[in-house]
């Protein structure tokens, strides 16, 4: 992982949250920690959060809204007997209440960052699926019986295969997704029982697709090719070697 791909994970970081078990975010937060430059950047981004926080827990309770709000209380008949007041509905209770909401509405559209859609985090995110485990939905050396289960899952399954992979020793595939866009996963053995692993997601999911003339770039300690082709992107990831593009592209 880049310092550029932590800073935009680490965007999406709530204090206090589960967002640290993720392990995208966990290797995030950990690069941050070793990283001087990206510490600091991490300690004053997570202290302009706070501030702004802090700033919404000053907003005063305009005065004229505990008016507005007795006035839009409808008339009811007057009870039979004592009734026991209720405190949340005070007018008062009723007045801090919708404060609170309209200020946390406000610190939720303000703070909220924008979820990376770019293409590098697509890509970072599949590799690591792969480094991590994974998990194969179908197990077979038949591509058709691969293409159809993709098709049935509403995951691309007309990726066009380069003349380097079509020689090379189906073993599954499966379907992951990435922003809620389903993502075709296709497995091979490349000989040595190392796997390589291709990644095909729609072009429109990411608002800045690859070439079509294949690159080569080191993710997540991976070599990975990518590429887009028609309507389709692709990210070809596997063990480091020589000549990673003349062999499987």
């Amino acid at each position: 992982m880049t310092s550029k791909e932590a800073k935009e994970i680490l965007l999406l970081y709530r204090p206090g949250t589960v967002d640290a078990a993720d392990p995208l975010m966990a290797e995030a937060l950990a690069l941050a920690r070793e990283d001087p430059e990206l510490g600091r950047w991490f300690e004053q981004h997570r202290a302009f959060q706070a501030k702004v926080r802090a700033g919404f827990r000053q907003i005063e309770v305009p005065a004229h809204l505990r008016t507005s709000l007795l006035i839009q209380q409808p008339l009811r008949p007057p009870p039979l007997g004592p009734v026991r007041p209720v405190w949340w509905q005070n007018p008062v209770w009723l007045t801090a209440t919708a404060v609170v909401l309209l200020a946390l509405a406000l610190t939720g559209v303000l703070l909220r960052p924008h979820a990376p859609t770019r293409f590098v985090n697509y890509e970072s995110r599949m590799v690591g699926e792969a480094q991590r485990s994974y998990r194969m939905d179908i197990v077979t050396n038949d591509m058709q019986q691969v293409r159809r289960y993709l098709a049935s899952q509403s995951a691309p399954a007309d990726y066009v295969l380069t003349p380097g992979l079509a020689h090379l020793q189906l073993t599954g595939g499966g379907r992951l997704t990435w922003r809620s866009h389903p993502v075709a996963m296709v497995c091979f053995d490349r000989g040595d029982k190392q796997m390589l692993f291709l990644f095909v997601m729609k072009r429109s999911a990411v608002k800045d697709p690859p070439p079509p003339t294949p690159q080569l770039t080191k993710v997540r300690q991976m070599v990975a090719a990518r590429w887009t082709r028609g309507d389709n992107t692709y990210v070809l990831a596997g063990p480091e070697e020589a000549d990673f593009l003349k062999k499987y592209l």
